[in-house]
Order: C-alpha cells, then sequence, then structure tokens
C-alpha cells in the first residue's frame, strides 16, 4: 500500500509560551480594517510572548490539533473586529466559552476605512489585551466601579495577574529625554528584566508601556505608574517635587525648564532608584 501524505495546515504552528499564563488566540481575521486589526494583533502579541495565534478556521472545522491546543491552554482569547463577534462565535459553536473577547471598534477604532493598518492602532488593541480588557469584563467592571478596577482608568480592572509599568518622559526615545528621565527608564527595564520571570512564573502578565509627551507636558515627565497607580502612591512617604533641569531646557527650549522629582526618608531622588521600582511593583500586584 502506498503510503499517502496528507496535508497538515501549516497556519496552526506557533511561539508556546514560556512560563506564565498559556494563552491561545483567535482572530476574526474579517475583510474589514478592524478585521484585519485583529489578526495583526495577534501577531504582534504572540511576538510579545503574551500568547499564541491559533487558527480559527481550524476551530470551526473541529481540527483535532486545533482542540489539543485549546485543551493545553490556560486561557484562550478572542479578538474581533466588531460586535458581531464571528470568532467569539466560532469559539462557542465549538464548546469553548472565551476567557477575554476583545472588540476592536470597542476601543474607539471605526470598522471600514483603509486598509492600511497604523502601528498606532495596531498597539491599542494589544495593549487592551495586555491590560486585560475584554467587553463584558470592562462592562462589569465599570458597573462596580465607574472605570477600571483599581480606581484608575489604567484598564487593568484591579486584577492582580497583570503588571502594566507605564514609564512617561518628554524626548524620543530613553536616549533621546533628559538626563534623569533616561536613567529612570533604563532603572524600569533593567527591575522588569530581574523580576519578569518570577512574576510570569506565578502566572502574573508583564509589559512595559512607554508613553513620549509633548515639551508642553513636561510636569508629567519622569513619572512611573504601575497598572494606573503613580508610584508616590504606591510608596508611602514619599513626595513629589520638582528641580531645575538643564537638559530638559535643552530638549524644550525653555530657560526655567524644571523636571519631576521624588523625596523619601530624607532623600531627594531625580532619577527614581530601581529599589523603589521595584517595590511599588510589587505593591501594586499585592505582594508587598
Amino acid at each position: 500500500m502506498t503510503e499517502q501524505n496528507i496535508p497538515r495546515c501549516a497556519c496552526e504552528s506557533g511561539i508556546e509560551t514560556e512560563g506564565g499564563t498559556k494563552r491561545i488566540i483567535f482572530a476574526c481575521a474579517g475583510a474589514s480594517k478592524a478585521g484585519q486589526l485583529s489578526n495583526e494583533a495577534a501577531v504582534q502579541l504572540t511576538k510579545e510572548g503574551y500568547g499564541n495565534i491559533a487558527c480559527t478556521a481550524s476551530l470551526a472545522v473541529s481540527t483535532p490539533s486545533i482542540k489539543k491546543k485549546v485543551e493545553a491552554a490556560d486561557k484562550v482569547i478572542v479578538i474581533d473586529g466588531c460586535p458581531v463577534g464571528c470568532a467569539r462565535q466560532i469559539a462557542e459553536k465549538a464548546g469553548i466559552t472565551p476567557d477575554q473577547e476583545i472588540v476592536v471598534t470597542d476601543l474607539g477604532i471605526e470598522k471600514g476605512g483603509s486598509l492600511d493598518l497604523s502601528e498606532e492602532d495596531i498597539e491599542t488593541v494589544v495593549s487592551a489585551a495586555w491590560e486585560g480588557r475584554g467587553r463584558e469584563k470592562q462592562e462589569q467592571r465599570a458597573e462596580v466601579s465607574g472605570g477600571c478596577g483599581c480606581g484608575t482608568d489604567c484598564g487593568c480592572g484591579g486584577s492582580t495577574d497583570t503588571l502594566v509599568v507605564e514609564w512617561r518622559h518628554i524626548g524620543r526615545d530613553v536616549e533621546n529625554t533628559c538626563e534623569r528621565c533616561g536613567e529612570t527608564g533604563r532603572a524600569v527595564m533593567d527591575v522588569i528584566e530581574e523580576i519578569r520571570p518570577i512574576l510570569e512564573e506565578g502566572g502574573v502578565a508583564v509589559r512595559v508601556v512607554e508613553t513620549i509627551l509633548t515639551n508642553e507636558e513636561i510636569g508629567e515627565s519622569n513619572s512611573i505608574l504601575f497598572n494606573g497607580v503613580p508610584l508616590e502612591d504606591l510608596i508611602e512617604g514619599m513626595e513629589v517635587t520638582t528641580t531645575p533641569c538643564a537638559s530638559c531646557a535643552c530638549i524644550t527650549g525653555q530657560d526655567d525648564a524644571a523636571c519631576r522629582a521624588v523625596e523619601y526618608n530624607g532623600e531627594r531622588y531625580e532619577s527614581i532608584p530601581p529599589e523603589l521600582i521595584a517595590r511599588a511593583a510589587l505593591r501594586a500586584l499585592g505582594l508587598e
């Protein structure tokens, strides 16, 4: 008997996440702008290690391999372009209740329009996934607290299995901001690199968001938020102040430019020390 080569769906392969929560991602990948954004976001989330993109078409026809992938996952994430929820409906018909459903149009993005997708729109969808936002969950949180579950608008839902660290600064990036902001940014990256493996092993998803401010927003520069909560609100006894900053003056063209600093235990810090960043991160998760 001649052995037959049975074709296999190549799109079922993917990157397996290491440690933390194992997520499988189904995107509707519809023909509209929002539908294509769902797929691009799923690809980016896979690259970032959030989860593993899977073939929604395979789920629709119930291939054995996709069933195994779903069974091996801790959470099923669905990204739909619009409220019709094609990917969600496919999952439900397969007997799967998604743990999180993100609807692109719920994020302020129009369904139609040009298929030239912007990085900004892709990042909006990616951030929603990392921050634990979802259509039904978001509505439930709004009913309870009038906003995010942690009492802010960060989108984490008050969840202790997600840590979103936002570093705000003027300038283009860590190498093109003021000296103290640059030192703070490098400290953030170093701390996250150190604690990420430990947190992810415990099922906590970690993400760093870099927000570049305009020169007019210099008052917010050199600040760090953890799940939407400012560093100074997580460290008891810490006060925010400002001090003259020569490098900020060069960037903004303002001779009297001043940048944020913090005072804690009788010391003034113009750049935030790593130990305070780590402590705030743990407190944001309720671990200290």
